[in-house]
């Protein structure tokens, strides 16, 4: 399996609540330069997952301008979420290729745990970074982090 994990790009403060932060006009730009430079890396990828955030939705929606995708709001991918309980769901879909769009600190742990089999030292990715894992067999510390951009 190739698991590309994508961080949502900047988000405002100017909201009601968490959930409803949008995307800035600066988050967009860089996540537009970024698919332009790196749109390749989703070639394969049929479906976008992303937590029901408003930037993580917006994030999704902008990755379907460069890369058309199935795109699936799933909560298991919020902020606080499990690392170990979105691997568990993983390991029950059918895909090759599959994009997760969600937020700090999950993406950090994920990487973490797929990659050194435990969370001890969880990556630091910004806004807008994207994470490219290859998986034989999907377990913690089977996976190999093929790509990080920045």
């Amino acid at each position: 399996m190739k698991l590309v994990l994508l961080r949502h790009g900047e988000a405002g403060f100017d909201a009601i609540s968490d959930e409803q932060r949008s995307l800035t006009a600066n988050g967009r730009l860089r996540l537009e330069q970024m698919l332009e430079q790196h749109c390749g890396l989703l070639d394969d990828v049929e479906r976008a997952v992303h937590s029901p955030y408003l930037r993580t939705c917006q994030t999704a929606e902008l990755v379907n301008q460069y890369r058309e995708t199935e795109l699936q709001a799933l909560s298991l991918l919020t902020p606080e979420s499990s690392a170990a309980a979105v691997i568990e769901w993983l390991a029950l879909q059918p895909d090759q290729a599959l994009l997760l769009v969600t937020h700090q600190p999950l993406i950090g742990n994920l990487v973490s745990l797929l990659c050194e089999g435990d969370l001890s030292r969880p990556e630091p990715m910004l806004p807008g970074a994207m994470a490219v894992i290859e998986l034989e067999f999907l377990a913690a510390g089977l996976g190999r982090l093929q790509m990080q951009v920045r």
